[in-house]
């Protein structure tokens, strides 16, 4: 019975090392948030209280991919609520210098309140949270995702045009 117990104890402290590696190795995907600080100006906060009032998570075919609009009902009103979270909480400073791991960890949060929707809801509710990214200035990662090859970043950007931007500084048009 003795060696067996010991046996069980050097089994979990090896399940243990090894999901401890396994961690370490998903967490080293994820780019570093960046350290830049914007300016948020009554120009980039007009252009965030217009996307706070948009009706969020409708099918589009922006690319790269398309997108059929959120699973139910439910999942529009949690993930809207999470992408205008993000947004309440920018617009809450006031003019001035805007910190990127600040944005980093408001966007993260607001991930966190979408975890359990369906893959192309997440998917989207991290488009618009990049959206925001982009609408403040930023060129650095977030911290946030990790991209493969598929998803082109413009030159001197380190996250992937929101879907329905043409460019770093021409954003699809913000419907309400």
């Amino acid at each position: 019975m003795k060696y067996l117990l010991l046996f069980l104890g050097a089994l979990a402290i090896c399940v243990a090392a090894f999901a401890g590696v396994l961690y370490w190795k998903y967490a080293q995907l994820f780019p570093e948030p960046s350290t830049e600080v914007v300016q948020l100006t009554p120009e980039k906060r007009a252009l965030l209280e217009r996307l706070r009032r948009e009706t969020k998570f409708q099918p589009h075919h922006f690319p790269p991919l398309g997108y059929t609009g959120a699973e139910t009902p439910e999942d529009r009103i949690r993930a809207t609520d999470a992408v205008n979270w993000v947004i309440d909480a920018v617009l809450a400073q006031p003019d001035g210098p805007v910190q990127a791991r600040e944005v980093s960890r408001l966007i993260g949060k607001g991930l966190s309140r979408v975890f359990w929707l369906a893959t192309e809801d997440r998917d989207r509710t991290g488009g618009y949270l990049v959206e925001v990214w982009y609408i403040l200035g930023f060129k650095g990662a977030t911290g946030q995702f990790v991209y493969g090859p598929a998803y082109s970043r413009p030159a001197g950007y380190s996250e992937p045009l929101p879907p329905g931007w043409t460019a770093p500084d021409q954003p699809r048009p913000i419907g309400l």
